[in-house]
């Protein structure tokens, strides 16, 4: 993962490329934005630059044996902490939830020692907005002192539970969401992601280029979707006992009840779109668009409007630990066919 695999971080990569061509490199970054966007892959890709044998065109090379033995975390100058992965400099830590002071005083004992094998020493801290109080404190003493050649990462989604005598001494790099558009892009020509499927996962990407590759590498995420939207197209011709049966059924997906409810937003909104402008360009399910089309002749505006507001309503209601089986038992009682067709 080098800085030309990134997707439309620009301003990272350019404030880190420029630091490390100008020999300006901070002893401590502070990676804040939204998770999926792309920290995590930055950190590596400056590891990666700092410490590359071949450097060309300002970027790493990707291919010698630095460059391919760090994202491998095989390379003993580069170290990463992550708590959720069990990536720890300390295995006896028994903190399971966050980075605790026993990792930290490890990185305080290791960074005293000069690179092993590369140019730089880097540490790479995931959640580090879940970093313990303690830990935070005992950190800051190296960042206070911090000895040369040694670069700290710190990965978090927000500022705000960190301590800011932490944060003022970092370099804070911002990371954006990334616009659906961009996301679409990279999955069709990484992925080879058919562009109907491209454009729909990009929209229920949310900004988050991770999240959408999770939707494409995984077989069980591209078959939930298409089950839901079976699901939504049989509610169509349901009575109100099949429609308890599919709550009930759907209930089952607790974790992925966001994902699954902002299909059926999607897909009422395209309908909606379809209904209105005829132009397949604005679509989100453009897969689809056979049946969406049919369903725009069907179904009357003010009854899919009706629709959206209900799963939005059902949203946040689940947000609200609503119990989601009830949640899901009264949207789809209000997801009713309208009384007759209205043909356009």
């Amino acid at each position: 993962m080098a800085f030309r695999d990134l997707v439309n971080q620009d301003h990272a990569v350019m404030l880190l490329r420029s630091a490390a061509r100008g020999d300006r490199v901070s002893h401590a970054y502070l990676f804040a934005g939204p998770p999926g966007v792309g920290r995590f892959d930055t950190a590596v890709a400056f590891a990666q630059l700092l410490n590359c044998e071949r450097i060309t065109e300002g970027d790493a090379c990707g291919s010698c044996r630095t460059c391919t033995r760090i994202p491998q975390g095989q390379h003993p100058d580069v170290r990463i902490v992550d708590v959720d992965r069990g990536l720890l400099l300390d295995p006896a830590d028994t903190t399971k939830t966050a980075i605790g002071i026993d990792q930290i005083r490890a990185l305080r004992r290791e960074v005293v020692y000069p690179p092993y094998e590369g140019r730089w020493k880097v540490y790479i801290l995931v959640n580090a907005d879940r970093m313990l109080a303690e830990a935070g404190n005992s950190l800051l003493k190296v960042l206070e002192e911090p000895p040369p050649r040694v670069v700290i990462i710190l990965i978090a989604e927000s500022t705000v539970p960190m301590l800011p005598t932490v944060v003022s001494r970092c370099q804070l790099v911002r990371f954006l969401l990334v616009p659906a558009p961009a996301i679409e892009e990279a999955l069709v020509a990484r992925y080879n992601v058919p562009k109907g499927k491209a454009r729909f996962i990009a929209a229920l990407a949310g900004g988050q280029l991770g999240k959408a590759i999770t939707w494409v590498t995984s077989e069980d995420a591209l078959q939930m979707r298409e089950r839901t939207l079976e699901l939504l197209q049989r509610l169509e011709r349901a009575d109100a006992l099949d429609r308890l049966d599919a709550a009930e059924e759907m209930a089952k997906e607790k974790d992925a009840l966001q994902d699954l409810l902002d299909i059926a937003l999607f897909w009422y909104r395209d309908v909606l779109v379809w209904q209105e402008s005829q132009d397949e360009s604005l679509l989100i399910n453009l897969d689809r668009k056979d049946t969406i089309a049919k369903l725009a002749d069907e179904i009357p505006a003010q009854t899919l409007t009706a629709r959206i507001d209900a799963v939005e309503e059902a949203k946040e209601a689940i947000r609200r630990n609503v119990h989601p089986r009830l949640a899901l038992e009264t949207l789809f009682l209000r997801l009713t066919p309208p009384p007759q067709p209205t043909r356009r």
